[in-house]
């Protein structure tokens, strides 16, 4: 997996993103009030790994976060940038170092099984560290990401005429889109993994969102 392989995958469905790939309004807005009762009181400023489209955006302005999105896709910020209360926006790799100066936010947002391709076996923790730098003491993680029991259940899903989802190994899957022709690699953690990964700087917790996803909420040492 790489980072260019998320870039080529999301820049080719943006387009579609909001049609095909996005919850449901009522879905989406439900997440959010879960999201936004755990971040830090208002007002605080708000990273957002993998903002895409911006869905998240209104949730968290009408809160009273001042949020900066990141995305590796091009397109999606393009997307992004057509909203009408736009907000600081900026194209990076995550999995990258960011560009920000220490203790810049208050908190980080991961949604939409954001982390779900990292590029290799260490860059959990090297994302984990570097979010240590960039969050304030005190801070939160809130990550969405799907659990081991949803990879357990790709075999039963019907695969589509236009995407699906296939298992390649006991923690990875490939996302394949086959109207634009793009895919792109994904690995489930299981959460031993996931706490060895966010290490001594984060103390996590796991609430389930469903029955194959978590809500996994960290705050910073």
């Amino acid at each position: 997996m790489n980072g260019g392989g998320a870039a080529r995958f999301f820049d080719a469905i943006a387009g579609r993103y909001e049609r095909t790939y996005a919850l449901g309004s009522d879905e989406s807005r439900r997440r959010m009030r879960r999201v936004v009762r755990e971040l830090p009181r208002p007002p605080g400023s708000v990273l957002d790994l993998g903002v895409g489209t911006g869905r998240e955006l209104t949730a968290l302005l009408d809160a009273g976060y001042t949020p900066t999105g990141v995305d590796i896709s091009g397109e999606m910020l393009v997307r992004c940038a057509r909203r009408s209360r736009p907000v600081p926006l900026v194209r990076a790799d995550f999995w990258e170092p960011l560009p920000f100066q220490r203790a810049s936010f208050d908190a980080v947002l991961a949604l939409h099984g954001t982390l779900a391709h990292p590029p290799n076996d260490h860059s959990m923790e090297a994302l984990a560290r570097e979010l240590s730098r960039v969050v304030r003491p005190g801070g939160a993680w809130i990550a969405e990401t799907p659990s081991p029991a949803w990879l357990d259940r790709l075999d039963a899903l019907p695969a589509s005429e236009e995407r699906r989802v296939r298992r390649t190994g006991p923690q990875t899957c490939v996302y394949e889109d086959h109207v634009v022709g793009a895919s792109v690699d994904a690995r489930v953690l299981t959460e031993d993994q996931w706490r060895q990964a966010m290490g001594g700087d984060w103390r996590p917790y796991f609430d389930p969102i469903s029955d194959a996803e978590w809500l996994i909420v960290a705050t910073r040492v």
